[in-house]
């Protein structure tokens, strides 16, 4: 997995990197075919925001987060983009196979 860092108005520290590349480990459970991140922080008065793109094989996801502390930001988006790879999982896994739909037609 690639992960590029983007600072808008902020230095990027290295125990920000660390956090967010721990957090997006975990991302590798539900996804197994990561091929790009693209994080995006940013600070804009005591606004601190967490934007992250996340693309595989099959789609890409995007969350985004403004809170007061940039360590809750980035976890935030990163429960987001989760929340979404539970939702296309679940989606995936609902889904009737074209088996079953054709022997219920042939009946």
């Amino acid at each position: 997995m690639k992960v590029n860092y983007t600072g808008r108005h902020m230095e990027l520290t290295e125990p920000l990197k660390q956090f967010t590349k721990e957090r997006l480990d975990k991302m590798a459970t539900y996804l197994d075919d990561i091929i790009d991140v693209h994080v995006i922080l940013g600070v804009e008065k005591h606004r601190h925001s967490a934007e992250i793109t996340l693309k595989t094989r099959a789609s890409a996801f995007v969350a985004s987060a403004t809170t007061d502390d940039m360590y809750t930001s980035i976890t935030q988006a990163v429960e987001k983009l989760e929340a979404q790879a539970h939702r296309l999982q679940g989606k995936r896994n609902t889904r009737p196979h074209e088996s079953v739909k054709a022997g219920a037609v042939e009946e």
